[in-house]
């Protein structure tokens, strides 16, 4: 009997793992559609890296990127430059690292809710619903940062702390302290998340953690050592760590004291809300697919169910204590920027949240103790989740995948790319000022550089030290008219009058002579406005 019960386990394992391997690698270049500037960024630096060994400023080896007068950081950019060195400058291979990390992060919080719940099939479960979650499935698909690093940091560190507060392990300690330094260096969201989480760990082991004095310093240890490289390049470049949250952050404009506490606490509010967790979510298409909360409506009972359970055992219990304090600690961050209901910016709620829901379902089953009885909670609560999440799913790949093109700029991305695909060797592409809905200089900066950059696979030794080759890529001048060549163009533009309100207008801008139209995309579907690629 108990072979049959490991047998089946081990049967569903293996199809829930496969399941959501294939659901995050399907069509993965392709869905979301286009490519988000901030993607090819990194992808480019990877590719800097592999062929130079610096970044596309020259910078050898450098810890944080900078791109765009911000600074990405450096988990994902160098975990992608091996897989661009044996696979190419390709979309799919850029976005390949998130769908890594989120699928490790997944297995991480299985064997995080063992330890909390020693209940095997719950944990499943709970793992399989993190890895589909509508908070983390998009992000997951993409290349955008190091957000799935950080989670799977973030849920490490909290597996290997509550382990070695168990079993004082030195070798917990310093794969507890590693951990959290990943975390730290994965994402700049990360660094405020990761302190708020050790901080809950202070206030909810600090009893325990006397009797642990020797891993507490193994762990403090194994943090200060992993932290200096960054100690040393935030002294040499303080802006790494602070120029993005100055522009986002809830005092930014100057407000008053009361004013600044007031949007803190209505922001911090807003993140527990039914409308943030469960109705609409973050309303940025790159985050979510604007037809979902961030998680799943069917979880909402068991949170309820976990969240007495953990007040229950809040004496007796520092985990109770830490998960309740981690939870409630959650949207700090985010409460402390100007935009409501970011969901990248409070990215570390959502595996305790999970941890909550499992926590819940582990307490519902223990409120019968006949096995039909359990039997039949358990199909319920799958078949409820299955309708949910397959509902979730066939929106992502259907609705949302056309609903974000615009999101991750995919009528640019696929004029860009047709033209590269169609340039000849020798030919210049020149490229009209309308096909950009803002001002950029001769560098097509100050962003979608990258995407010339990346699809073009722009020799980094020679963008390094010359920037873009102009006989490659080249502005568009009417008045001083090439012989030959490729134009990208909008058959529109984008004036503005003399009190600055924008104007669209038809492109009166003159062609080459004897231009031939190769492609023509449209701006939103039914839309009379196009990107055009021209050959002349």
């Amino acid at each position: 009997m108990k072979n049959n019960s490991q047998i089946r386990f081990v049967a569903a394992a293996l199809i829930l793992s496969l399941s959501a391997v294939l659901l995050h690698v399907y069509d993965v270049s392709e869905v979301p559609g286009g490519f988000f500037y901030d993607e090819s960024s990194v992808a480019y630096n990877a590719y800097c890296i592999s062929e130079t060994g610096s970044d596309e400023y020259g910078n050898r080896l450098p810890l944080f990127f900078r791109c765009f007068d911000n600074f990405q950081d450096p988990v994902y950019i160098y975990t992608l430059v091996p897989l661009v060195s044996v696979f190419g400058a390709e979309k799919w291979v850029a976005r390949l690292p998130g769908v890594l990390y989120k699928l490790a992060a997944s297995a991480a919080l299985f064997f995080l809710l063992m330890r909390l719940t020693s209940m095997r099939w719950i944990s499943l479960f709970a793992a399989f619903a993190f890895a589909v979650l509508p908070w983390t499935f998009v992000l997951g698909r993409t290349g955008i940062g190091g957000y799935m690093p950080m989670l799977l940091g973030l849920i490490l560190f909290v597996h290997f702390f509550i382990a070695f507060m168990e079993r004082d392990a030195m070798a917990y300690a310093i794969f507890a302290g590693l951990a959290w330094a990943f975390a730290m260096y994965s994402h700049q969201i990360g660094r405020p998340m990761a302190a708020l989480i050790l901080f809950a760990f202070v206030l909810a082991y600090n009893a325990k953690m006397i009797g642990r004095r020797r891993c507490i310093l193994i762990f403090s240890a194994t943090v200060f050592v992993a932290m200096v490289p960054m100690m040393m390049s935030v002294a040499g470049t303080p802006e790494s760590l602070t120029k993005r949250f100055s522009t986002f952050s809830i005092w930014r404009d100057g407000a008053g004291i009361f004013v600044v506490i007031g949007r803190f606490l209505s922001r911090y509010i807003e993140y527990f809300s039914p409308q943030f967790l469960f109705i609409s979510g973050d309303i940025e298409l790159r985050h979510n697919t604007d037809a979902s909360g961030e998680l799943y409506l069917v979880m909402a009972p068991f949170l309820l169910l976990g969240l007495w359970r953990l007040i229950k055992s809040f004496r007796r219990s520092p985990t109770s204590r830490f998960i309740l304090l981690a939870l409630a600690a959650y949207p700090v961050a985010a409460s402390l920027t100007l935009d409501r209901f970011h969901s990248t910016r409070c990215l570390n709620g959502a595996p305790f949240f999970c941890i909550l829901a499992a926590l819940g379902l582990k307490t519902a089953l223990s409120m019968s103790r006949k096995r039909r009885v359990k039997f039949k909670w358990r199909l319920l609560v799958a078949l409820l989740f299955s309708m949910e999440i397959g509902a979730y799913l066939w929106n992502y790949f259907g609705g949302y995948a056309e609903k974000a093109r615009a999101a991750f700029n995919a009528p640019l991305v696929e004029t860009i790319e047709a033209a590269f695909r169609e340039r000849k060797e020798n030919e210049t592409i020149y490229v009209s000022s309308s096909l950009f809905h803002h001002p950029v200089d001769e560098d097509f900066k100050p962003v979608w550089y990258s995407h010339f950059l990346f699809f073009g696979k722009i020799d980094p030794a020679r963008y390094q030290s010359e920037g873009i080759p102009p006989e490659i890529v080249s502005h568009y001048n009417p008045k001083v008219m090439p012989p030959s060549g490729l134009l990208l163009r909008m058959n529109s533009k984008i004036v503005f009058d003399r009190n600055y309100n924008s104007m669209v207008v038809l492109n009166d801008e003159p062609l080459p002579d004897g231009t031939v139209l190769l492609s023509r995309i449209p701006l939103v579907a039914g839309s009379d406005r196009f990107f055009e690629v021209y050959r002349f």
